[in-house]
């Protein structure tokens, strides 16, 4: 296979470096574009320069520069394996049409941050993810642990009693949507596939690159309505922010809590910087970016949870937490628990930002109608049941194999 050389784009990046102005401009924008996509979908940039590349842009600081991250992501997203979905298909359509409420149009929501904030707390993100489905179609972005004990898809599969979960092939995403549950959990080693031609350099190099802040941002799942990201320190939570905007997200909201140098969550110990996309109002042009808005959350104030130390909120191995998040789900756990809080505040943050409601504390309270209902576990009975219908049916109809086909599905909550 020809090798493309970047030479030309690494002297720029070394003409950046050196300039007292350090402006981005728009050549350098395209000239990193078209070299990742060299990286990630053509695969024909050797080695060393590859290195050379993240290396430069590490040090230079344009790996945390909205427009160039931007960027990165789509061409990540274009890489992507597609979840084929079928948004007209008539089933899917009326179970949107089922979960609209208020400024929710029933679309798909995430919850992830990017890691590395060195506080290696319980799975929140996860659990809060699992606990909002009642009244949000989830499409979980998430990856196996890099600097913690338990990442997502660790403790999913601790969760679901084996790794079936994440080896639900593509075609299955849209049926277990439609047919079995409002959840769906994305494998990112599935669906970004390209990665694994720079995995080894990643691992060799030893630094974070541009690929630690890329993650959070590509979830391959087209019609993302909603979604929370947090990030590990407060300078990011802008820049996270603006990619969000130049991406055309209209609802969104990033979030680093006050704890060190920062938490990539909404903390449970005190407040919490929040970045949120404002939609464009009705009538705008259909390529109005959404505006920013800059506040704090804290539990106590904005959620009505006491507060709790971070050191009570630690993560334990992928099966300690699975048995607390099983119990959480079967309302087990009193509100008053720390991880119980941590995951109620996060969780309703989901619930404000995706406009099922408008009041964080009313959030809150639907929150625990749902686990007191027991709903958020049986979506995930149900989600798991499909999971292994659809890795271990040939014919690859899981209808027939799941108990608990669309006859069976939950009622969305009033």
């Amino acid at each position: 296979m020809a090798q493309v050389s970047i030479a030309p784009l690494l002297k720029l990046l070394v003409q950046y470096q050196e300039s007292d102005t350090k402006v981005v401009s728009n050549d350098l924008i395209i000239s990193v574009a078209a070299a990742f996509a060299a990286i990630l979908v053509q695969n024909e940039v050797d080695e060393g320069q590859r290195a050379a590349l993240l290396t430069a842009m590490t040090f230079s600081g344009l790996y945390y520069d909205s427009q160039i991250i931007n960027s990165i992501v789509k061409i990540m997203r274009e890489a992507a394996v597609k979840v084929p979905i079928d948004f007209h298909n008539k089933d899917f359509a009326t179970k949107r049409r089922l979960l609209k409420r208020n400024n929710y149009r029933g679309g798909f929501v995430d919850i992830v941050g990017t890691g590395g904030d060195g506080h290696n707390t319980f799975n929140v993100s996860t659990t809060a993810a699992l606990l909002a489905c009642p009244y949000l179609l989830i499409a979980k972005h998430g990856n196996r642990a890099a600097t913690s004990v338990s990442g997502s898809s660790d403790m999913i599969c601790a969760l679901a009693g084996g790794p079936f979960v994440l080896h639900v092939p593509p075609q299955s995403v849209g049926p277990i949507l439609t047919e079995h549950s409002n959840l769906a959990f994305l494998f990112a080693p599935t669906y970004h596939t390209s990665l694994g031609s720079v995995a080894k350099l990643r691992k060799d190099l030893g630094f974070s690159t541009i690929f630690n802040v890329l993650g959070p941002l590509a979830n391959p799942i087209e019609g993302i309505e909603a979604r929370i990201l947090g990030v590990k320190n407060r300078q990011l939570g802008k820049v996270f922010a603006e990619v969000l905007q130049l991406m055309g997200c209209q609802k969104g909201m990033v979030v680093c809590g006050d704890v060190g140098k920062g938490l990539d969550e909404i903390s449970p110990c005190g407040r919490t910087f929040c970045w949120r996309l404002i939609a464009a109002p009705a009538g705008s042009p259909p390529d109005t970016l959404a505006t920013i808005s800059e506040f704090e959350l804290h539990p106590i104030h904005d959620f009505g949870v006491e507060l709790h130390p971070l050191e009570d909120c630690k993560s334990k191995s992928p099966d300690e937490n699975a048995v607390l998040v099983k119990k959480i789900l079967g309302n087990e756990v009193p509100v008053g628990d720390a991880i119980m809080d941590y995951c109620l505040i996060n969780s309703a943050a989901l619930l404000v930002v995706s406009g099922v409601v408008d009041d964080w504390k009313e959030a809150v309270e639907l929150i625990k109608i749902a686990l007191e209902k027991k709903v958020a576990l049986r979506e995930w009975e149900r989600y798991t049941a499909a999971c292994k219908a659809a890795t271990t049916s040939t014919s690859g109809d899981i209808g027939s194999v799941v108990n608990g086909t669309q006859n069976g599905q939950n009622v969305p909550l009033g």
